[in-house]
């Protein structure tokens, strides 16, 4: 992994007199709603519903019952995770950070530099580069067994966790834009529309070239949205880091907390692209 510059090593090496102030546990609501119990009681609870409602078919009176007793129980749940500390475990839990393989990151770079296109090989190095920078001033603001410290990489490392992801579906749709060539099919549109003596047999070659034309654009647009989506991600990892590097000793990290929710937030689209990446970027 690259370390970070000398610059930014020193900005964030500044002695620490005062712990810097925590950015707090997850909110209950998330805390909640990432515990797969909640979310095989909704189940359950959703089934016995409409079991009750569909095969029963009671009063009107009856189903409000029902319902009210539904919406008591959902919630009930979280007031139960409280009262037995289960949601205060999640709440201060300190994340886990998988470690990316060097040997993973070489491969891919090695194949993103055969692409035309240099800006997904630079990404890639931008990536690993801002990451490190990030985890330079952490260690040097924040003891590695803090909640906070944990948050802050865990987070910063399902952003660059999505940007890979990214740059994997770039290289192999850009394995599909090299395969159709576009000069080929420009030259045999003209040769068409010039003339052809089997009108129908000409109608039908447009139109596949035409098809393969509209692949190859809607493989350009996909890789174009990647590019954006990894360029957000390299300006969040960037403003988190600077917002760590210059918060003061024995002061609130107000501008931190703000760059960390922002990171929060990337992270969380970036998890909604990967399950729908014909969403735009962000």
């Amino acid at each position: 992994m690259c370390s970070a510059p000398p610059g930014l090593l020193v900005a964030g090496a500044r002695a620490r007199t005062t712990p810097m102030s925590a950015p707090g546990p997850r909110p209950w609501w998330r805390a909640v709603l990432a515990y797969p119990p909640t979310w095989i009681a909704a189940g359950v609870l959703a089934v016995a519903v409409w079991a009750l409602v569909a095969l029963l078919r009671p009063p009107g009176a009856l189903i409000a019952a029902v319902v009210v007793v539904a919406v008591a129980a959902a919630v009930a749940w979280p007031v139960t995770m409280s009262a037995t500390g289960t949601l205060a475990d999640l709440q201060f839990a300190i994340p886990r950070v998988r470690d990316i393989d060097p040997a993973e990151l070489d491969a891919l770079a090695a194949e993103l530099a055969t692409l035309d296109d240099p800006q997904p090989a630079e990404q890639l190095a931008a990536l690993r580069h801002k990451r490190a920078a990030l985890v330079a001033v952490l260690d040097r603001r924040l003891d590695a067994g803090e909640l906070t410290y944990s948050r802050y990489l865990a987070t910063a490392q399902q952003v660059c966790d999505a940007a890979l992801d990214n740059l994997r579906e770039v290289a192999v749709a850009s394995a599909g834009v090299r395969s159709i060539d576009q000069t080929y099919i420009d030259r045999r549109l003209a040769e068409l529309s010039a003339g052809s003596v089997d009108h129908e047999a000409a109608g039908r070659e447009r139109s596949t070239l035409e098809r393969r034309a509209e692949m190859r654009t809607s493989q350009q647009a996909r890789i174009a949205r990647f590019m954006a989506q990894n360029e957000a991600a390299l300006t969040s990892l960037d403003r988190t880091t600077t917002a760590l590097a210059d918060v003061p000793i024995g002061k609130h990290p107000s501008d931190a907390d703000a760059a960390m929710d922002a990171l929060e937030e990337l992270a969380d689209r970036a998890s909604m692209y990967a399950d729908d990446p014909t969403k735009g970027s962000p």
